[in-house]
């Protein structure tokens, strides 16, 4: 299992015993307790204990990515949205940072990234984005037909127009960078307990806790991590959170399928490939539409053997943001609705959660992204 793995990982550098502790050795209080067990929650875990604070983490199930983590496993600035092309900006120095200290390492790889589009208007709106990147100092532009097919040559005989192409975008492997973060979080002096879901969260007049079983845990600050435990914990405290489903399916073929050359995003079609030479495919419907649609973009995955399909769920907020910083519920931070590229968002936004809960300035283009911006334009009308 993922965990045994990530167990004798982080047994290199402290005692499992130290690392990873059974229910019994949970303690009555700390300074952050983070809910969940993804890159996104590790992350958190980790950016708070290398900022001295005394952290415990409780994931639901396996500390390992989630099903939305590993759909696109790419890193990049150049989005379509300029909101998350500034947030996700450092996502890759981040990255980096983390497998460099990591003792098993972490699979960072160089690929690029393609956009293509599927219509005139698309190029035009394409275009536009590449002339944005050029002045923020990404490499990206813009490539004609031939140049698609020289770059991903299972592409070959299609009729696409143009696509936007950054050079330095790069493919993480989601399941090895969350060992490479619990492997720091746990260094750092995280505490960190897989399997133990959190029976409810509890609001008094002047704190906020989390119940185990009987067992009541206090934290001055209390990060939600994962949304399905999110909208359960706040559901059943006769609260709401504003996050809406996107249900997509993240399809895997069997290794040493063809070699992509850079990511590809094709409308909602996302594809990369892993270092065992599986291409992995996500889009908002099952596994046959597909399966289609990857025959449209090139036919020569028709004949590719699938080897997993696998439905999920990721949640966004109900404006297409994520809710990242202080709920209006005292002691409760948020880290949720990341949608349909979380990984990128999970490191800088663990960051900036981080300093938050220090005390210190948070990064400003998260700023949008407070779960509290509805009330506050609300407040000012």
């Amino acid at each position: 299992m993922l965990f045994n793995r990530l167990l004798s990982i982080v047994g290199r550098a402290q005692s499992p015993e130290q690392a990873w502790a059974d229910r019994r050795s949970i303690e009555e209080a700390y300074d952050v307790a983070v809910v969940g067990g993804g890159v996104r929650a590790l992350a958190v875990a980790n950016a708070c204990a290398a900022s001295g604070a005394k952290v415990a983490l409780f994931a639901p199930g396996e500390a390992a990515a989630a099903p939305d983590e590993r759909a696109w496993p790419v890193l990049r600035a150049g989005k379509p949205e300029a909101h998350r092309a500034e947030t996700d900006r450092d996502a890759v120095a981040l990255a980096r940072r983390v497998a460099r200290r990591a003792s098993g390492g972490a699979t960072i790889e160089r690929a690029g990234c393609l956009t293509i589009a599927d219509s005139r208007r698309e190029v035009e709106a394409l275009v536009a984005r590449a002339a944005e990147l050029k002045g923020e100092g990404v490499s990206a532009w813009m490539v004609p037909t031939r140049e698609i097919e020289a770059l991903s040559p299972p592409l070959a005989g299609g009729s696409f127009p143009a696509a936007l192409l950054e050079q330095d975008a790069v493919v993480v492997d989601a399941d090895a960078l969350a060992l490479a973060l619990a492997e720091s979080a746990a260094a750092a002096g995280a505490r960190m307990f897989p399997a133990t879901p959190i029976d409810t969260l509890e609001r008094g007049a002047s704190d906020t806790a989390l119940k185990i079983g009987e067992l009541r845990v206090e934290a001055k600050a209390i990060v939600l991590a994962d949304d399905l435990a999110a909208i359960r914990l706040v559901r059943e405290g006769r609260g709401r959170l504003s996050l809406v489903r996107d249900e997509r399916t993240l399809l895997t073929t069997a290794p040493g399928a063809p070699a992509i050359g850079p990511a590809i995003e094709f409308g909602e079609l996302r594809l990369s490939r892993d270092r065992t030479g599986a291409v992995v495919a996500s889009g908002p419907r099952g596994g046959d539409a597909i399966a289609l649609e990857l025959t449209r973009l090139a036919p020569s995955f028709g004949g590719i053997a699938v080897a997993a399909e696998e439905p999920m769920i990721a949640w966004r907020g109900i404006d297409g943001l994520a809710q990242v910083g202080a709920a209006d519920i005292p002691g409760l931070w948020l880290a949720l609705g990341f949608g349909r590229d979380a990984l990128a968002l999970s490191l800088p936004a663990a960051e900036h959660l981080a300093a938050l809960i220090a005390g210190r300035s948070g990064a400003g283009a998260f700023e949008p992204f407070a779960p509290t911006r509805r009330l506050m334009r609300e407040a000012a009308q």
